[in-house]
């Protein structure tokens, strides 16, 4: 399989993942936002690992930012959400998983075309990785967010 066919199959599952995150209801404010940072540098780590690079947990962290803004953008539409309808259950809460799920989706394809880019029709390569529980985790406690227990 080519390495651009399995990094978009993983880019529309991370945003799945973002998006049914953003949508439960958590009173804590910022939290989404950590929360879908950590799936998003899951993401990365993940579509770099399928071109056959290995990105460190502070790499695919520090990619978020470069890959379009997504960070910013993501603030921006869910404070907008979250403030004017993010609170309102069930409608409102699918509104702000949508705007997360679109912003990792389209921070996923600028992934997948900086490494396309970078080596081009190259195969899919098998890599290790872990959970993404483990992973969540390990990225919030990065973040300065819980223990790393």
């Amino acid at each position: 399989m080519k390495a651009e066919t399995a990094a978009r199959e993983w880019v529309e599952e991370s945003a799945i993942r973002a998006a049914g995150a953003a949508a439960i209801p958590i009173p804590v404010p910022g939290a989404h936002t950590a929360l879908t940072s950590a799936i998003e540098a899951y993401m990365i780590f993940h579509v770099a690992g399928i071109y056959g690079v290995k990105l460190s947990m502070g790499e695919a962290l520090a990619m978020i930012p470069t890959l379009g803004a997504g960070v910013v953008t993501r603030k921006a539409v869910n404070s907008v959400i979250g403030e004017t309808v993010g609170w309102i259950p069930v409608a409102g809460w699918l509104l702000k998983g949508a705007a997360s799920g679109g912003t990792a989706f389209a921070m996923g394809v600028a992934a997948v075309k900086y490494f396309e880019g970078k080596y081009p029709k190259q195969e899919a390569e098998p890599f290790e990785t872990m959970s993404i529980k483990t992973w969540v985790k390990l990225a919030l406690s990065q973040l300065g967010i819980g223990s790393r227990k």
